[in-house]
């Protein structure tokens, strides 16, 4: 059953018993997060509705089924669906069986396939250093000579990546507290806006301004086989967690780290998190709870950790920690993550119901089908649940409002303009910016990481606010409707220029009657069709060359803002960031779809 059904049934079953009223009227009273979802797990307790963990164990069948599925698809030649089911295959296969080297070799073909040699090698290495089934042994050895050669006649071939630190770079100090921004930001705080990200002087277009690495990353159930479960890596030669048939790895360090800081609990659990279809923010927040702990020794020291942060949600030094007397704010440390705005006091009680009902469940689910919770002494078990209960609700509830999705732009028919989400992550000072429909900084992420990057969109005077955007953008959407999602989903009333202001959405918009003819000239001489079709197409060469002048083309069309000019320079800016940042390459696109165990093995 996935978790939207378990909810509905439970709703039916409170409705046919006539308490929904007494149990919102509760929950109302209610003052804490802990005392919330353990009110509800005794709910859902009592109407026998919590699901059973299913146990998913490697597999013979399931991986030889999935090799065959590969087999077909290589001899039809589609060798990226085939890359697919081989890593399925390897999943599914016992650690070092025959099925895993059968898994590793067939894979190994499809990379010699793609002329990806230094990938087959080490797959073929792979297999060779294992106890293999003797018949693979003359063809791994033929297929391992044929890669020496053609790497041979290869080596003065080797492009050098382009240095892309021009564009990337930030050229600024960063800031001694909030560790991963610009010393030309401060972090202020109003009644009207909360915290708020302000620059301490001018900023011009193209400017980096943020480097931030994430506490964590929740890869999307679409990318589980096509990426690196810890650090998200597009690196080909994944390798699976010895345990559990969901986690795909780029190398033995990233394995160890997943395991270290929350997959040594989620192990257990993955299967029933697969079926039950959780959303990946629900995913993030069970995350998080499970890292917080194990980031620290004990858990008492996490109870420290999380009284500390509270003592100062009211201050300047919300989401800081002191090290070595000096305090900073840096996203790797749980008290950053644990300050996050949950806007609990702009909830409704069906919403708070919905999220306790799957606090509930992840309880259970920790409680009895790991040790995650397990300590020797009663009183501190009470506690530790109580703790457990109240953080499983808290970053249910700052996920759908501070999480911050990673994408890239995914070719198709030709073009990448087809922006996909591969993850989503917590990003403590991303996550200080507030919301304009006319943003003036952009985000981006480099492909095959978790790292969140923030330039200069629109020029930005000493003193102004930053605002970023959070999918309500001005031209693509009118005001009323903008106002009403942002309203449903972060909790707030838009009161940016855009909105006071009513901009028009681009389609509406004409060409510009007070912007100087020769700026109007430059943009179109710049932006043509050629330069817009290899942007499209991804051409880096045109981005490189390009990118400075479109920085410099909405700084000058800043005072004639909302206009078209202005606006066809910012996306051809996005569009060349997208570049730079990394885009996935033809055949992304097809993704396979896979149940927990093959249909035709139930």
């Amino acid at each position: 059953m996935i978790i939207d059904h378990l909810y509905e049934d439970i709703l039916r079953k409170l409705t046919a018993q006539g308490k929904i009223k007494d149990i919102s009227n509760k929950l109302l009273s209610l003052q804490s997060n802990d005392e919330r979802v353990l009110y509800v797990y005794e709910l859902v307790k009592d109407l026998d509705c919590f699901p059973a963990v299913n146990e998913v164990k490697k597999s013979e069948n399931v991986s030889t089924y999935y090799r065959n599925q590969g087999n077909k698809c290589f001899q039809s030649h589609e060798n990226l669906k085939a890359w697919q089911f081989y890593n399925l295959a390897l999943l599914y296969a016992p650690i070092n069986s025959n099925n895993y080297c059968y898994a590793l070799s067939n894979r190994s073909i499809i990379f010699l396939a793609l002329k990806k040699f230094e990938e087959c090698l080490l797959d073929i290495d792979r297999v060779l250093a294992l106890e293999y089934p003797k018949e693979l042994k003359d063809k791994l050895l033929k297929r391992k000579e044929i890669c020496k050669e053609a790497l041979l006649k290869n080596t003065f071939k080797h492009v050098e990546k382009p240095d892309l630190s021009d564009f990337l770079a930030m050229k600024s100090k960063k800031d001694s507290r909030y560790l991963c921004a610009s010393s030309k930001l401060e972090v202020l705080f109003t009644e009207q806006f909360g915290r708020q990200v302000i620059a301490k002087e001018d900023i011009n277009v193209g400017e980096v301004l943020v480097e931030e690495e994430p506490y964590l990353t929740v890869q999307l159930k679409s990318q589980y086989i096509l990426s690196c479960s810890y650090c998200l890596s597009r690196q080909i030669n994944l390798y699976p967690c010895e345990s559990c048939c969901y986690a795909l790895y780029c190398s033995i360090e990233c394995k160890n780290k997943a395991f270290k800081e929350y997959h040594s609990v989620e192990c257990q659990l993955m299967a029933i998190l697969y079926d039950m279809d959780f959303t990946k923010l629900e995913l993030l927040a069970l995350r998080t709870v499970i890292k917080s702990r194990n980031d620290h020794n004990n858990w008492v020291d996490l109870f420290n950790t999380i009284s500390d942060a509270e003592a100062n949600m009211n201050n300047e030094f919300r989401g800081h920690i002191q090290i070595n007397g000096k305090w900073i704010f840096d996203s790797k440390h749980y008290a950053t993550i644990h300050t996050l705005e949950s806007n609990i006091d702009k909830r409704s009680v069906s919403d708070i119901f919905q999220k306790s009902v799957t606090g509930a469940v992840f309880l259970k689910f920790l409680k009895e089908d790991t040790n995650f919770l397990q300590v020797e002494d009663k009183e501190l078990y009470e506690t530790v649940v109580k703790i457990v209960s109240g953080l499983l609700l808290l970053h249910l509830m700052t996920s759908p409002t501070n999480m911050h999705g990673i994408t890239s732009n995914m070719e198709a028919n030709g073009v990448y303009v087809k922006e996909v989400n591969l993850a989503s992550a917590p990003y403590g000072y991303h996550s200080l910016l507030n919301h304009s429909c006319a943003p003036n900084v952009v985000r981006y992420n480099k492909l095959g990481t978790g790292s969140m990057s923030l330039m200069a969109l629109r020029p930005i005077k000493k003193g102004m606010q930053l605002f970023d955007n959070y999918g309500a953008h001005h031209a693509l959407e009118q005001r009323d409707a903008r106002r009403a999602n942002l309203k449903f989903q972060y909790k707030f009333d838009c009161i940016c220029e855009a909105c006071i202001n009513n901009w028009p959405v681009y389609l509406s918009m004409r060409p510009s009657l007070h912007v100087p003819a020769k700026l109007i000239s430059i943009k179109n001489t710049l932006i043509n069709k050629s330069v817009i079709g290899d942007l499209e197409r991804g051409n880096l060469a045109t981005a490189q060359k390009v990118f400075k002048t479109l920085c410099s083309l909405c700084q000058n069309f800043e005072p004639y803002a909302p206009c078209v000019e202005l606006l066809d320079c910012q996306e051809a800016l996005k569009q060349c960031l997208a570049i730079f940042s990394g885009l996935l390459p033809e055949g992304n696109e097809i993704l396979i779809l896979w149940p927990t165990i093959p249909p035709e093995l139930i």
